[in-house]
């Protein structure tokens, strides 16, 4: 990866599509082991929890990378995305990413996986409050507001924004 960052390809966030493929690709290696053969009714709703959770995952991706700039570095940024999904979630592509790997639990349906799904999860979790460091170092006061008044991980529903940015509803 080179530190120019002159180019849009020096610009481009290279570090979460590499997490990705390997979070992904590995969790399909380990899981394919593991997975039973045989199903029951609480398979069954195991994997439609699968779908739920893909469901997200796929709508908060398509969400975010429809701004060009939830694709560059965050050091690179000339300001932080605060419209459309990023008006309710900071890091929603981390979000994507934690909402995939329990999809995967869900699919695999073993206890095994447990433990590799939460090693994932932890991963994306410490990104996810690096870039938020990241961010409110490069944009200071500004970026800590919008923090106040968005979640970094999961969007609340538009009574609790209202409530939360109010200051009713404290007690």
């Amino acid at each position: 990866m080179s530190s120019d960052t002159s180019g849009p390809i020096g610009m481009y966030n290279f570090w979460r599509p590499l997490l990705a493929i390997f979070n992904f690709a590995g969790l399909l290696w380990y899981g394919a082991g593991l997975m039973k053969p045989t199903a029951d009714l609480w398979d069954f709703i195991f994997v439609m929890g699968g779908c739920y959770f893909s469901l997200k995952f796929i709508r908060y991706l398509t969400k975010a990378h429809s701004f060009k700039e939830s694709r560059i570095r965050p050091a690179d940024l000339e300001d932080f995305l605060s419209k459309g999904i990023y008006a309710k979630i900071r890091q929603p592509i981390s979000a994507a990413m934690i909402y995939m790997n329990l999809a995967y639990a869900c699919f695999y349906r073993s206890f095994m996986m447990i433990p590799a799904v939460a090693i994932c999860i932890a991963v994306w979790y410490i990104l996810a409050r690096y870039e938020d460091q990241m961010m409110l170092s490069r944009f200071g006061e500004d970026y800590g507001e919008y923090m106040k008044s968005t979640a970094m991980l999961r969007g609340g529903s538009d009574e609790q924004q209202r409530l939360a940015s109010s200051g009713y509803d404290m007690y």
